[in-house]
């Protein structure tokens, strides 16, 4: 039950979290750096989610 929250948790707050990161840091260092952080954080934090999810069935 506890690792279902957690999962939930990272998609709702964690994923767009990391994307805002992302934009902000290609704001002010580099478009291509921030994209790059954004795309592949979010994919990062929305992969440890499910693995979250499905580790509580």
């Amino acid at each position: 039950m506890v690792n279902h929250v957690i999962g939930i948790v990272l998609i709702v707050l964690g994923a767009p979290l990391v994307g805002i990161a992302g934009n902000v840091i290609g704001e002010k260092v580099h478009e291509g750096v921030g994209r790059a952080i954004s795309v592949g954080g979010v994919l990062a934090v929305l992969g440890v989610a499910v693995w979250f999810v499905v580790r509580s069935f």
